[in-house]
């Protein structure tokens, strides 16, 4: 196999692999991660100067 060959095959699996990562989320994730409170905010998030929580 040439060094051709093998950067054509390597791309071809990366253009495959990138398909996956990068396709649309489905309807109800993509809901979930627009509500505010999954994502947090800064009054529910834990202040690093408390050590207690």
């Amino acid at each position: 196999m040439t060094l051709e060959e093998r950067i054509k095959k390597a791309r071809e699996r990366a253009r495959k692999s990138a398909e996956q990562l990068f396709k649309p989320l489905p309807k109800e994730i993509q809901e979930e991660l627009e509500k505010e409170t999954a994502l947090g905010n800064p009054e529910n998030l834990v202040k690093p100067d408390n050590k207690d929580e």
